[in-house]
């Protein structure tokens, strides 16, 4: 009888055993932030700014600080999400903003403005990835981006008729562009103005193709 009982419990042991493994083998610790959809309107954008910066520090995103240039809603937008989105412990629901946030696996940093980031631990069994612009990035240089990935990919899409000419903004854009070009190649660096998240970007009409390959 004792016997069996040590069976048993030897047994249950590696059970357990085998089932942490697998369990934490689709788990992996990595670097999140949270940034603004490229498609939020300013609306939106400025609703997200005032709510965040309500409950987390945006002082590096205000007139004088490092943060501040460039001067553009959705930049401003997502500082303060991505530092309210730390403040909170990382918790997937506090990069949601109503399903205007996207988690990102690459650092939306720019050589002058630091985006708070910190470890999270993900399910990459859960995880798809896609390309979109920094929040950071110049018009300039997100008009150069179409251009480049557009002469590689077909970016009908952003075409009138297509699903994602609305908003007709350069980062909106762009981030199509990016991803369509990412999911093509691999390749989300951009002149380092590219990020890679692991929320689909697609809305409405506009739909985010994603093959699956590693960051």
């Amino acid at each position: 009888m004792a016997k069996s009982a040590l069976t048993f419990a030897v047994i249950s042991l590696l059970l357990l055993h085998l089932s942490f493994t697998l369990v934490s083998g689709l788990t992996e610790i990595v670097k999140t932030w949270c940034i603004a959809k490229p498609s939020s309107s300013d609306e939106i954008l400025q609703f997200n700014t005032d709510y965040s910066c309500d409950h987390a520090n945006c002082g590096p995103s205000k007139i004088g600080g490092p943060c501040f240039n460039p001067n553009a809603l959705i930049h401003h937008a997502s500082y303060g999400m991505s530092a309210y989105y730390q403040s909170t412990a990382r918790q997937a629901i506090d990069c949601n903003f109503k399903n205007t946030a996207l988690i990102a696996l690459t650092d939306p940093s720019s050589q002058t403005c630091h985006y708070p980031g910190g470890e999270t631990n993900i399910d990459l069994s859960e995880t798809g990835k896609w390309c979109v612009a920094k929040p950071t990035t110049e018009k300039d240089m997100l008009q150069a981006i179409i251009d480049f990935a557009c002469s590689h990919v077909d970016c009908s899409s952003t075409k009138p008729g297509g699903g994602c000419l609305s908003p007709t903004t350069a980062v909106n854009h762009a981030s199509v562009a990016m991803n369509l070009y990412y999911q093509a190649f691999g390749d989300c660096d951009f002149k380092g103005t590219g990020v890679i998240v692991m929320s689909n970007p697609g809305y409405d009409n506009c739909k985010y193709p994603y093959v699956p390959h590693g960051i």
